[in-house]
């Protein structure tokens, strides 16, 4: 017994299974995980190892290029860039893309060992390597806790309140403080008052670190009992420290107050600070564990939140600077209105074309397989987030295809007056494996980007896995609940019986275009080719871009002063835009960050590291359509207000994002050789119109105060290099000589020497301590004391030295048309032996995506064609729809033209998707001219009969799925996926109906005159 005459007679058990589906599927909604976006691993390790007071040269080759050697042994490392700068280094391991998530905690274990298995090999100095593989992860709620009158210290202990109470809800997982800067004991000396006293600093060093010791004085034995014996003595307080006693050369004593101000503030030089609406703040940055819905831990977290502050003091205040689980119910929403009115725009067109009663048990089989959908998503934990909403409406008009097809075919098999069971039964045991194949064939369009090793095929991985469940779930209620429906439902009017089905006005029209198109095929083939052909120019004009911008009301300035500036000049400069941004009412708030971009909470965003000349603002907007505007205005207004900052305005995009829309890399051994490149490259990008923000990686070269240390004068009077170090350390920053203990945290006590003169003047006389009583002049251990110039930060790329030249485009032009401008000239430039140039950018994005959809296209393209073979157990009908597949790019091409919208990663995906429409609908029409030919049916009638009757199921198919796009049209993400979509589809139908018979009277020899 086939499977719709079983679900015929067993009706109650297929009404039984709809109703669990539909009981499933709507529990299953409010059970799924909801995201923004699909979790999307960044595969990026960074090994931190710190040796301080080496120059960024010495880094690089004596601690980054050991651990770069270390990092490519480990296994699945695709590639390695570092950064050396002064007394750090920091290298940068990025896994191969094809690493799915569950694989990369293992990978990142054997980069530990790897790393830790070079310890030795370091310099005498350098500090053991931390390899920091949590630095892909994503803080999907990013707060500031601010308050009127309090310093940074009190905020703290706030924030970290906040931590310790927060960690406690379900499913956060970490929680990262940001501008919590370290509070310093600064024990300041005047120079001249200790020389006075004949008062060797070293004495207060030594006091100040042997007083503080926490010391082991054993234990006192009884009888019966042992009992520990304490010497306390390590500092309570800064009165303390203030009083401890200091012995003169003469013997007098004096404490330590009456040589020194004991002073409590933060470390110096300043570390990264924030500021929220020009307010200091602390961030507080949340991660979610993993599988975690994001909107109920959101909504937990608030609740909590709203709970503890209303224990705060007032003043005190907590604000959200990016929350994620508030822009996933905003997706959610958009995305749910945009799906129902999907559904509705459907619907609508089924009632309007079939009918109300056939309208309706077509819908019911769309909704059922939404629903039922759900359910496997449930199942396999797939989250409903933007690309799976995003699927869903994509396949809406598609899922309906196949109950089309079975309904129409048993309403004119009602019309023509047949037994209604076999009505019901025959149109779907007719078209079971033709619809099956074609089903199989549109899943495995979506396949190359399911399988694409790379970061983007991760990104949009539940489009095919929605897809292909929805499309096969389809076909299943296409063959049972379909044939129940109608049988129990489905009616024709009254004297329906007596006419043609296929006698209406559109029918007529379509058989007089069918048969002049037959009559003259050449003209026909003739007029597609120059279709083919203008469509081809007509795409030179269409703009590329990889992703579209978002659509978050938030945007991000990167602010940069000469490499070598003072953090608190940076913070001057972005206090004063802070009032600009306040009174611009279009701006809802904006964070700060000094020093440092903040945590990454956004995927797409990768944070700047620690640098004094960097600082960053986050800016809220009410609405996002108004960023455009907003954006030039607020760069003419800082390039005239700050000449010399260097500032890049950025927004959100839907998907992987490069820093820089062209990136130019050129690697060779010479810095100086590489930063003359660099100059030339950046002359070219300046004089191109469309483009701004033109500037490399390197940054400026900076000053450094080099003290030449003599060892025949310096030893004559017993100072060594480590007394000339700490005697600089003293006057400049405090040298740090031991810690101060308040509750949990360590305070560090500096020594610090005051001096009277100007940073840079009265070098010469600045006092070096040895181990004698009298301190010595620095002329008098020194050769010479001179400013000269080194490069602050040495980038490398797969253990090479590398400068990147960057530039963003002006408003209006896409990075592919600046890339194309620009390519030729840059490429021109002579290299020296040894040197090479790369792209990256949005270019090595877009080719890297691209590649990596394209690389499985050929498996599933073969897999389409063998199951084209055993379909039709013949090559001439796949051969037929293997030549329209080409054709479909006419629709394409013309109708981004026309719309204005950019071909990208996206746009590629709905391509992809098309072929599977196309190839669908063919299939169904020529495996219907097949069947009629085989009961004995003149071939040309048989094509003509066939393609008439296939008319409406194509027409309809082809209809349902091009307005159910028009939601996604005013998505800023999918709107090209959806032109792509409706125009290419509107073309392929007229290519099923017209070229399909065309093409299949010429392969089969059929006359047509």
């Amino acid at each position: 017994m086939k499977l719709p005459e079983y679900s015929i007679k067993y009706k109650a058990v297929v009404l039984f299974t709809m109703v669990m589906l539909v009981v499933g599927g709507v529990s299953a909604y409010f059970k799924l995980g909801k995201l923004e976006d699909p979790v999307f691993t960044v595969k990026t390790a960074v090994i931190v190892t710190a040796w301080p007071g080496a120059s960024p040269h010495d880094v690089e080759q004596q601690v980054t290029d050991v651990i770069e050697k270390a990092a490519q042994s480990a296994d699945e490392v695709e590639d390695i860039h570092s950064i050396s700068q002064a007394g750090l280094s920091l290298v940068f391991v990025d896994l191969n893309e094809k690493n799915r998530t569950a694989q990369v905690q293992q990978l990142w274990d054997m980069l530990r060992r790897k790393v830790n298995g070079v310890q030795n090999e370091l310099p005498q100095g350098a500090m053991p390597s931390q390899v920091v593989d949590d630095y892909g992860d994503v803080y999907g709620i990013f707060l500031a806790l601010t308050g009127e009158g309090y310093d940074n210290a009190e905020l703290k202990k706030y924030a970290d309140y906040l931590k310790r109470e927060l960690l406690l809800v379900d499913d956060v997982s970490r929680i990262q403080l940001f501008g919590d800067r370290t509070q310093a004991v600064y024990v300041e000396i005047s120079k001249s008052r200790i020389a006075d006293l004949g008062i060797h600093p070293g004495q207060i060093l030594e006091i100040l670190s042997s007083q503080n010791k926490v010391l082991d004085a054993g234990a006192v034995e009884t009888a019966t009992r042992r009992i520990r014996v304490a010497t306390p003595g390590d500092f309570k307080s800064i009165q303390e420290i203030e009083n401890l006693v200091i012995q003169a050369g003469n013997g007098e004593s004096f404490r330590l107050k009456d040589l020194a101000t004991v002073t409590r503030g933060y470390v110096e030089p300043p570390e990264p600070m924030m500021r929220f609406n020009g307010l200091p703040a602390v961030g507080i940055a949340i991660s979610a564990a993993n599988g975690a819905n994001v909107v109920t831990m959101g909504d937990a977290v608030q609740k909590r939140i709203d709970e503890l502050m209303a224990e705060f003091p007032v003043g005190v205040d907590l604000q959200g600077i990016y929350y994620q689980s508030t822009f996933v119910k905003g997706a959610i929403k958009n995305f749910v209105v945009n799906l129902l009115e999907s559904i509705a725009i459907v619907v609508g067109v089924l009632l309007i074309t079939m009918g109300i009663r056939s309208g309706l048990l077509i819908a019911s089989g769309l909704v059922l397989s939404i629903l039922g959908t759900l359910v496997v998503m449930l199942f396999f934990g797939i989250d409903l987030q933007r690309i799976s909403l995003a699927a869903l409406i994509l396949v809406m008009g598609m899922i309906v295809d196949n109950s089309i097809v079975v309904t129409d075919g048993s309403l004119v098999y009602l019309q023509k007056g047949k037994d209604r069971l076999f009505s019901m039964v025959t149109p779907a045991m007719e078209t079971a494996w033709p619809l099956l194949g074609a089903t199989f064939i549109a899943c495995l369009a979506f396949l190359p980007i399911y399988l694409s090793p790379n970061n983007s095929g991760e990104y949009c991985a539940s489009l095919f896995q929605v897809v292909a469940v929805a499309l096969l779930l389809s076909w299943v209620l296409a063959m049972c609940q379909a044939p129940v429906f109608n049988h129990m439902l489905l009616k024709v009017n009254k004297g329906a019986e007596e006419k043609d089905p296929h006698g209406g006005r559109v029918y007529k029209f379509y058989r007089w275009t069918l048969d002049f198109s037959l009559r003259h095929r050449t003209l026909v083939l003739g007029m597609l080719v120059l279709l083919m052909i203008s469509s081809g120019m007509a795409f030179k004009h269409v703009p590329k871009m990889f992703f579209a911008d978002s659509d978050k009301a938030q945007f991000f300035i990167d602010y940069w002063l000469p490499q070598g500036a003072r953090i608190d000049q940076v913070s001057m400069d972005l206090k004063e835009i802070e009032a600009h941004l306040a009174q611009i009412p279009e701006i809802k708030n904006y964070a700060t960050t000094i020093g440092s971009g903040g945590p990454r909470y956004i995927t797409s965003i990768e944070p700047e590291t620690e640098n004094p000349a960097y600082g960053q603002l986050i800016v809220n907007v009410h609405d996002y359509k108004k960023i455009r505007e907003l954006i030039p205005t607020l760069e003419t207004w800082i390039a005239a207000h700050f000449p010399d900052a260097d500032p890049q305005f950025s927004v959100y995009i839907n998907g992987p994002s490069a820093d820089y829309k062209v990136e130019a890399r050129f690697s060779g051994p010479d810095p100086l050789v590489l930063r003359d490149l660099s100059q030339r490259a950046q002359g070219i990008m300046a004089a191109n119109p469309s483009a701004k923000n033109v500037r490399d990686d390197w940054r400026q070269r900076v000053q450094v105060l080099t003290h030449s240390y003599s060892q025949n004068k310096a030893r004559k009077a017993s100072v060594e290099r480590e007394h000339l170090a700490n005697a600089m350390k003293q006057i400049h920053d405090g040298l740090p000589v031991s810690t101060f203990r308040e509750d949990d945290n360590l305070i560090p006590v500096c020594l610090k020497i005051s001096s009277q003169t100007a940073p840079l003047s009265g070098l010469n006389s600045t006092p070096v301590w040895g181990p004698g009583a009298q301190a010595v002049p620095l002329e008098q251990i020194v050769t010479s004391s001179d400013i000269t110039w080194e490069d602050a930060l040495v980038r490398r790329y797969n253990r090479r030295r590398a400068i990147t030249v960057q530039c963003d485009v002006v408003p209006g032009v896409t990075s592919d048309s600046l890339f194309n401008a620009l390519r030729p000239q840059i490429e021109a430039i002579p290299l020296p032996k040894g040197y090479n140039l790369e792209w990256d950018g949005e270019y090595d994005l877009s080719k890297s995506g691209n590649e990596g959809v394209q690389k499985s296209l050929p498996l599933a393209l073969l897999m389409m064609v063998f199951i084209l073979v055993v379909l039709f157990n013949g090559f001439r009908q796949p051969l037929i729809i293997a030549l329209l597949v080409p054709f479909a790019v006419v629709g394409i091409a013309f109708g981004l033209f026309v719309t204005g919208e950019a071909f990208g990663f996206l746009a590629l995906l709905g391509a992809y998707s098309l072929i599977g429409m196309l190839i669908k609908n063919a299939v169904v029409l020529i495996d219907q001219i097949d069947l009629e030919i085989k009961t004995g049916k003149d071939p040309l009638t048989a094509v003509k009969d066939s393609c008439v009757g296939r008319m409406r199921p194509v027409m309809m198919a082809s209809a349902t799925t091009i307005l159910g796009m028009i939601p996604l049209m005013t998505d800023p993400m999918f709107s090209s996926m959806a032109v792509t979509i409706m125009f290419g589809l509107a073309f392929a139908t007229i290519l099923t109906l017209i070229v399909v018979p065309v093409l299949y009277t010429i392969f089969f020899r059929i006359k047509t005159a």
